[in-house]
């Protein structure tokens, strides 16, 4: 099956989602009436700190004029700054986003246009490596594993802590990338700071506001949107009343540790002579244009983003209101720096602007190339400029932003000479791009390899896609099929086989969904000769994905068909070896049939890949136990936060080998910890076995 953008197997994100459904504003700051003076004018920063707020759409800041966040961290550095009040992403996901930000290029001149599939190029310059080439200190602190070393961008940087936790949320329990939380984050960033030199660039990332949406105790909303349920009011409609508020929850939080990290640097440096810049990748489709979250649209809601800029050079106060871009930041944090230029960048500085003497708007593009990559759609390019966007895919759209700002009035069939004259710029501003070779994995020569990790799609007769070609499914007519999912998993949560099942066969099949869900279900409700079936459906839609293996391999083994069930196991972890469900059934196998060492490595690679398996931790403990290694086995359990997210089997797994090991007492502790959260019958049998608590 396709990847979500975390990751995700599409299984998985829809039930993270549906979990997530079952659970005073900040005054804009008016603009100035005249020109202000610049801070500190003809004396350069010091430090340069950029703060990237992961999936923080602009209209969900106080001071770009929302009325249900709290922002006030944000909102003192807009009234005490520039705000710039139409900024632009290229790309509505994480990796490729940055990678525009720290070298001021489009995604068609860097070459990534996706989450861990592509590697920076080692050849194009960073912001990092410049400010590290004059004399600069240079340090960074990630919040999410998308951002990994391995993806290229900790060039220039001294220190690069990518170090992550695990979900503290749902998430957790459905595959998500590791990260860490704001309040983590800030508590490293702190203790570098601690010994900094006073000349740093500094990048701190934080990734709360991004999905699923859990804030802290204390930054919650007391209450829910709506009492009605999804399947009264639909779910998108649904998602539209629950999932901002939580989401605002989730941006305050990060607010607030923004707030603590500030109030540090303000004391510790108090010359007045740190330039802060805070943006975001990409914002949030919070179920607008049938999305619940970001990645298939390029739509505003995800597009258009917060830049806040403070320090020396900067005036206070000041609105920019021409349209800007996330390639710009760049080059204009090295011309307030004294700087050279990082060569060859889209980008502009930005000064002329802020400094009242251009108004006009730059020109952006912007692309989403996942709907390609990972589901087989068409994918979505386009541009916004002189108050219009055009989207060119299958269908292609037109917005008069300006009096359509929502994006709801497609103007493509009313005004076609605009739409050949957008369709040719953009065709120009294509004409430089870069191949679209996916080389996180493999070198970009390796091609046929490429082909089976899913990575370049080929026409029938062997011609690669160029960039710009839309052909295939239209994003926009098949995002309903993640509903459909959603809503036939929802019957299943009330035993509504049947009717989870007439969902399904009612939806027509979009590159093999329809017919991995009803795998799915089929597996969970016995029927492994359908489940298999249906598995074979969705390889012959998408031979190149992992989990249609995944699947294959799981009604295979449900009929006895051990070896069979082996090789599909061992091609779904080829094809992705971040697919750890694969590597816990090779690593189940291996144990059943005496190869313990096989089922220890294999084990460790779930635990070791990027999205770590928490059933792999339990089930390797469960295996030191077993072996003697009483004390590897503390270490498993103690190296990993993932316990709460294992799956019952494993956790039943664990909690007899701990009690036969002779860990009684903590075998019992961690069962009654289970049982508070879920009483199960399972899990109370398994209390009955092992005699309940001693009286002494």
């Amino acid at each position: 099956m396709p990847r979500t953008h975390s990751g995700r197997s599409v299984a998985h994100s829809i039930c993270a989602y549906f979990a997530l459904l079952s659970i005073s504003a900040c005054a804009t700051a008016p603009p100035p009436t005249a020109p202000t003076a610049l801070i500190e004018e003809g004396r350069r920063p010091e430090r340069v700190v950029l703060i990237t707020i992961d999936t923080l759409r602009a209209d969900y800041v106080g001071c770009y004029g929302s009325k249900s966040s709290r922002t006030p961290t944000l909102d003192r550095l807009a009234a005490n700054g520039v705000r710039f009040a139409t900024a632009i992403s290229p790309t509505p996901m994480t990796m490729p986003s940055h990678t525009s930000l720290m070298t001021g290029l489009d995604p068609t001149l860097h070459g990534v246009h996706s989450n861990a599939k592509f590697r920076l190029n080692d050849g194009i310059p960073t912001l990092a490596a410049q400010f590290q080439a004059h004399g600069f200190a240079t340090a960074a602190f990630l919040s999410s594993v998308v951002l990994d070393r391995r993806y290229g961008l900790a060039r220039g940087f001294d220190v690069y802590d990518d170090r992550m936790g695990f979900r503290r949320n749902i998430e957790a329990a459905t595959g998500g990338y590791a990260e860490r939380t704001a309040d983590q984050v800030v508590d490293a960033t702190l203790q570098w700071l601690k010994s900094a030199p006073s000349r740093f660039f500094l990048w701190v990332h934080f990734y709360d506001p991004h999905g699923s949406y859990d804030p802290p105790r204390g930054f919650r909303p007391r209450q829910t949107a709506t009492t009605a349920k999804p399947e009264e009011v639909g779910t998108i409609e649904y998602a539209k009343q629950v999932f901002p508020p939580l989401y605002a929850g989730e941006i305050y939080f990060a607010d607030t540790e923004l707030g603590r990290l500030l109030r540090v640097l303000n004391r510790k440096f108090a010359d007045h002579r740190t330039l802060l810049v805070v943006t975001s990748d990409h914002g949030e489709s919070l179920g607008e244009h049938g999305e619940l979250t970001h990645t298939l649209t390029a739509y505003d809601a995800t597009q258009k983003v917060p830049l806040l800029m403070k320090g020396p050079g900067v005036p206070r106060g000041r609105v920019v209101d021409a349209q800007v871009r996330l390639v710009d930041v760049a080059p204009t944090i090295l011309s307030l720096s004294g700087l050279p230029a990082i060569e060859r960048t889209t980008g502009q500085d930005l000064g002329p602007w802020m400094r009242g003497e251009r108004e006009d708007g730059l020109e952006a593009y912007v692309e989403t190339l996942e709907t390609y990559l990972a589901y087989g759609w068409s994918p979505v390019l386009g541009l916004r400029k002189d108050g219009y966007k055009y989207l060119r895919t299958v269908r292609p759209e037109l917005y008069a932003l300006d009096t359509d700002p929502h994006e709801l009035n497609d103007l493509a069939a009313r005004l076609p000479a605009k739409l050949k004259a957008f369709d040719a710029a953009l065709e120009a501003h294509l004409a430089d791009a870069l191949a679209v070779v996916p080389n996180a994995v493999t070198p970009p020569e390796e091609i046929a390899l490429l082909e089976s990790l899913g990575y370049v799609v080929r026409d029938s007769d062997g011609g690669e896609h160029p960039l710009g070609w839309v052909g295939g499914a239209d994003p926009k007519d098949v995002l309903g099929t993640f509903i459909k999912i959603l809503e036939a998993r929802s019957k299943l949560t009330t035993g509504d086989i049947e009717g989870a099942r007439q969902i399904l066969d009612s939806e027509p099949e979009a590159g093999g969904w329809i017919a991995h869900a009803r795998a799915e279900i089929e597996l969970e409700f016995g029927d492994a000769e359908l489940a298999e079936r249906l598995a074979r459906e969705v390889i012959a839609a998408q031979p190149h994905h992992a989990e249609g293996y995944l699947v294959l391999g799981q009604a295979l083994e449900l009929q006895g068909h051990t070896q069979d069930a082996v090789a599909a196991y061992e091609e779904a972890a080829r094809i992705n070896p971040n697919e750890t469900a694969s590597l816990v059934a090779l690593a189940q196998i291996s144990e059943a049939t005496g190869q313990l060492d096989a089922a220890e490595r294999r084990y460790r690679e779930a635990l070791d890949s990027n999205a770590p398996s928490a059933d792999a931790a339990l089930r390797l403990a469960a295996l030191y136990y077993d072996r003697g290694l009483s004390s590897d086995a503390h270490a498993t359990l103690s190296e990993t936060g993932l316990l709460d997210a294992a799956g019952l089997d494993a956790l039943i797994r664990l909690i007899r080998a701990e009690a036969k090991a002779g860990y009684r007492a903590d075998a019992l502790d961690r069962l009654e910890r289970a049982l508070k959260r879920n009483e199960n019958e399972e899990l109370e049998a398994v209390y009955a076995e092992l005699g309940g608590r001693s009286e002494n």
